[in-house]
C-alpha cells in the first residue's frame, strides 16, 4: 500500500514550513510522504527542501483551480495557508490583498471539497472581525480567511466533517520587521515599541512560530474525533504589550546594542497612520485596536480547543525563547 500523503500549501512560509518540519522530525508521522506545494519551485529553499527523499516539491499557482486539484490528487491530509500578498497590499492597497487572498482561499477548498481521498483539512484563518466586534474593527487580512472558512463550513460542500479551523496567533519573530521593529530614542537611551493600545492589551502569540504551528498541527491531524469540524487556538500564551517589551528586553541582555531597556508607548490610532502612513497604519493599526477592545477573547471563546486540550502545551517555545534565538545585533544596527 503506498504512503499516505499530506500536502502543504505555502511549504516554505513561515506557517507551512513549520508543518513540513515537524513532519520531517515526528517519529509517529515518519510514514507520511510530504508534498510540499509553492509558487516558487526552484528557488534555493525549494532545492533545498526537495533533496529530502519523503519531500516531493510541487509547484502550483493559486489563481487556477486545476493547478490546485492537481497538487491535491490522492491527498490524506491538507494543511492550507494562504497570504495577504504584500506588493499588492503595498501597490494597490488592502482591498485588492483581500480579494487576491480570498480568491486563493476559495480555490483551495473547492479543490480540496472534490479530492476522494482527503480525510482531514487544516485551515489557517483568523477571526472574522466584521462579526466578532459588530462592523466597528474590520481588519482585512483577518476578513480574507473568511470565505473559504464559510465555504468550508457549509454542509452543502462536504467539507464541514473534514476541517480543522486553525487561528493562528501573532508570530513570536514579528519584532524582526516593520512597523514592529523597535525604535532607538537616543535621548532616552531606550528602544521603544508604539502601538494604538493599552499597555495591558492582550496579545495572542504563537510563539516560535518555525516550531509551534507545526506541533499544533500535526496534534490536530493525529486527534481528528477531538478536532474535526472544532476551531484550535493557534497560540502559546497571551501577554499583555508590556510584556511584549519586557521580553524583548530580556533578549538584548549581553547584545551589543547601545542598550538593553525596551518599553511600550501607547498611542493613537490617528498618530499611528501619521507614523506608518495611511495603507500600512490602517492595517495594523486596527489589529491592535481590536485586540485591545476584545484582550483574552479576540481569537476566540471558550469553546475553541487549545493546545492544552491536545495536549502539548508543554512543548511549545513561548514568544521570548523565540526572540532569545534572533540576531539582535543585526537587525537593530
Amino acid at each position: 500500500m503506498d504512503a499516505p500523503v499530506i500536502v502543504v500549501v505555502g511549504a516554505l512560509g513561515a506557517q507551512g514550513g513549520s508543518v513540513v518540519s515537524a513532519y520531517l522530525a515526528s517519529e509517529r508521522s515518519k510514514h507520511f510522504r510530504i508534498r510540499a506545494l509553492t509558487s516558487s519551485p526552484s528557488s534555493d529553499a525549494a532545492l533545498k527542501l526537495a533533496a529530502n527523499p519523503r519531500v516531493t516539491v510541487v509547484g502550483v499557482d493559486l489563481d487556477s483551480p486545476e493547478s490546485i486539484s492537481a497538487a491535491f490528487q490522492d491527498a490524506s491530509l491538507i494543511f492550507a495557508n494562504t497570504i495577504f500578498n504584500p506588493e499588492a497590499f503595498l501597490k494597490e492597497g488592502a482591498a485588492a490583498a483581500q480579494e487576491l487572498e480570498a480568491s486563493h482561499g476559495l480555490n483551495i477548498a473547492q479543490a480540496a471539497s472534490k479530492i476522494p481521498s482527503l480525510k482531514h483539512l487544516i485551515w489557517s484563518t483568523l477571526p472574522d472581525s466584521l462579526r466578532v466586534t459588530d462592523g466597528k474593527y474590520v481588519i482585512p487580512h483577518f476578513q480574507s480567511k473568511i470565505p473559504a472558512e464559510r465555504y468550508l463550513s457549509d454542509p452543502k460542500n462536504g467539507m464541514e466533517s473534514k476541517t480543522t479551523y486553525l487561528h493562528v496567533g501573532l508570530y513570536g519573530s514579528n519584532l524582526e520587521r516593520v512597523p514592529y521593529l523597535p525604535i532607538y530614542m537616543p535621548g532616552a537611551q531606550k528602544y521603544v515599541i508604539t502601538l494604538p493600545c493599552s499597555p495591558d492589551a492582550i496579545i495572542p502569540f504563537v510563539g516560535d512560530e518555525t516550531l509551534n504551528v507545526g506541533l499544533i498541527a500535526e496534534a490536530i491531524f493525529n486527534q481528528p474525533e477531538k478536532t474535526v469540524g472544532q476551531s484550535v487556538l493557534g497560540v502559546s500564551e497571551h501577554i499583555s504589550c508590556t510584556e511584549w517589551a519586557l521580553a524583548l528586553s530580556k533578549a538584548l541582555e549581553g547584545k551589543k546594542t547601545p542598550t538593553t531597556e525596551t518599553v511600550f508607548i501607547e498611542t493613537t490610532l490617528e498618530s499611528y497612520k501619521a507614523l506608518w502612513g495611511q495603507v500600512l497604519g490602517t492595517e495594523i493599526g486596527i489589529m491592535f485596536a481590536y485586540f485591545n477592545h476584545l484582550q483574552e477573547r479576540s481569537f476566540g471563546s471558550s469553546t475553541v480547543l487549545t493546545p492544552a486540550d491536545l495536549g502539548i502545551q508543554a512543548s511549545l517555545r513561548s514568544t521570548e525563547q523565540r526572540l532569545q534565538d534572533m540576531d539582535w545585533e543585526t537587525l537593530l544596527a
